[in-house]
């Protein structure tokens, strides 16, 4: 299957060494990015968030969370909670519908090309999926040659996951039933985590608890790292011929077969300069062989950026990740 994609890999080159200096085709720089006023509108200035335990053991360690009220998003239809401490480093932001209810939980990736992006990149679709009725924690994650790679990036992803999972109560959200949505390298990202999560720790203020998910959503993503050797030395902090070992285990193609009650969902635009679609069409091949409930949606005009923009073609994500949730 892996004829569809070498020959549409110079361009993906390109793009990631546009990133490498902070700009992708179609991600902008986090310096450059806005939030747009229909999305959120964060009246609440930014407050460390503590996690507070109630025991003294970790097997049996109950948290709280202490953390500012949530402001709300510009149509008054989601609540914000910003700044919520998730590692000794990092700290994520919770959508939540203002109405009451049991959600699903929905962990959120951006892109970047794994050396740029940031959470606030793919806030606009948190807060549609919010908004459509989920609890929506949109995560960051340590960037390669800022203190990430492999296996810290993926630490922090399985991380956000058994934090969602176990405060997902505190916001209104079911436990019982976690998405994995993950965009452009967000979906490399989010796919190792769906498949094989619980093989990392580290740093985390939640260290029990599953970090596999119910169901996976990949839009526009970049799977078989074995076809972007050595554009991905960086974020393995290795050539492959010298040290194949980290590229096998950050291959979600390695991890096959694991978390086999796994539901994929795969969203690429037709037009994706950036990702050719042959990647999400070899790793639906793969999933379905393997046995995987998984199916692939190509955009019709869909280009890298606007499937992911609910404003434009991302509304097929959120119809999506809204569908798994029954």
């Amino acid at each position: 299957m892996r004829f569809r994609v070498l020959a549409l890999v110079p361009p993906l080159a390109l793009s990631l060494a546009a990133c490498a200096q902070g700009t992708t085709a179609d991600e902008p720089a986090p310096t450059t990015t806005t939030t747009p006023a229909t999305t959120t509108t964060r009246s609440v200035p930014p407050t460390t968030t503590t996690a507070v335990a109630t025991t003294s053991t970790p097997t049996t360690t109950t948290l709280t969370l202490v953390t500012a009220p949530p402001s709300l998003s510009a149509d008054g239809m989601v609540l914000i909670t910003e700044d919520v401490t998730f590692t000794s480093q990092l700290s994520l932001d919770v959508f939540s519908p203002v109405a009451p209810g049991s959600f699903p939980v929905v962990v959120v990736f951006h892109g970047g090309g794994w050396v740029g992006g940031h959470p606030d990149d793919i806030a606009p679709l948190a807060t549609a999926i919010a908004a459509g009725g989920a609890v929506v924690f949109n995560a960051p994650y340590r960037l390669a040659l800022r203190g990430g790679g492999y296996p810290m990036t993926f630490e922090d992803a399985s991380c956000a996951v058994r934090f969602a999972r176990r405060h997902a109560p505190e916001f209104g959200g079911d436990p019982g039933l976690v998405i994995v949505v993950g965009y452009s390298a967000g979906a490399h990202i989010g796919a190792i985590t769906a498949l094989a999560g619980d093989s990392f720790s580290g740093d985390c203020t939640v260290q029990s608890g599953s970090a596999l998910p119910n169901a996976f959503v990949g839009v526009a993503g970049l799977y078989d790292t074995d076809l972007l050797d050595p554009l991905m030395s960086a974020f393995f902090g290795t050539e492959r011929a010298e040290d194949p070992a980290p590229w096998e285990d950050g291959n979600p193609y390695t991890h096959i077969g694991a978390n086999p009650g796994l539901i994929v969902r795969l969203v690429q635009g037709e037009l994706d300069r950036l990702v050719p679609v042959g990647f999400a069409i070899a790793f639906e091949d793969a999933l379905d062989a393997a046995g995987y409930d998984v199916e692939l949606t190509i955009i019709e005009g869909g280009e890298h950026g606007t499937v992911v923009d609910p404003h434009t073609r991302g509304d097929e994500v959120v119809a999506t990740v809204l569908a798994l949730s029954g």
